[in-house]
């Protein structure tokens, strides 16, 4: 029964690891992303960004940019310009 609940208890814990992990490396991208969507538009750029612009400015790869664009509740896609993105 012991080894029952060590087993659990460490599967838990790994659980708990790893959605921690996911959830700050996305924290992570998200601010880099919407740190270089702010930057953009203090210097007037257009309000709207593609995804690989974005992924070259920020060094992230381009779906790794789409993937947080597409979850992040502060951005949003633009309803015009395909796989183009902007601050909500």
């Amino acid at each position: 029964m012991d080894l029952i609940t060590v087993a659990v208890v460490v599967i838990v814990a790994l659980l708990a690891h790893v959605a921690l992990y996911r959830w700050v490396r996305f924290k992570v991208h998200e601010g880099a992303v919407l740190h270089y969507m702010r930057e953009a538009a203090n210097s007037g750029a257009a309000d709207h960004h593609h995804s690989a612009d974005i992924a070259r400015h920020t060094a992230l790869k381009e779906e790794r940019v789409t993937a947080v664009c597409e979850r992040s509740t502060g951005i949003t896609r633009h309803q015009t310009a395909p796989d183009s993105w902007r601050e909500s």
